[in-house]
């Protein structure tokens, strides 16, 4: 089916879909090489650390360390994305009403 919906398409509207699954691939193989290559990471650093906080510390692995700072790091990453895409939709929004 979707190369019926392709060979409907125009040749700029071909390149545009052929483009955008590209960029996907591409996308979602970034992402597993990423993510082995936090998981080869994780498993080689799994030794106890002690972790100093400012009113305590705590002796955990090093494997959950990393884990934390990396999945508190993805959120950090798109919190400040989500802001960034809502003041830039908010300054169209003004530069439209002007």
């Amino acid at each position: 089916m979707a190369d019926d919906r392709r060979s409907e398409l125009s040749d700029p509207a071909r390149d545009a879909v052929r483009k955008k699954g590209n960029r996907d691939t591409a996308r979602l193989v970034a992402i597993i090489v990423l993510v082995a290559v936090l998981v080869a990471f994780v498993v080689a650093n799994s030794n106890p650390v002690t972790v100093h906080f400012v009113f305590f510390s705590a002796s955990v692995g090093l494997i959950w360390v990393l884990l934390v700072t990396a999945l508190l790091g993805g959120l950090v990453g798109r919190l400040l994305q989500w802001r960034m895409a809502k003041g830039r939709r908010a300054a169209a929004r003004e530069a439209r009403n002007q």
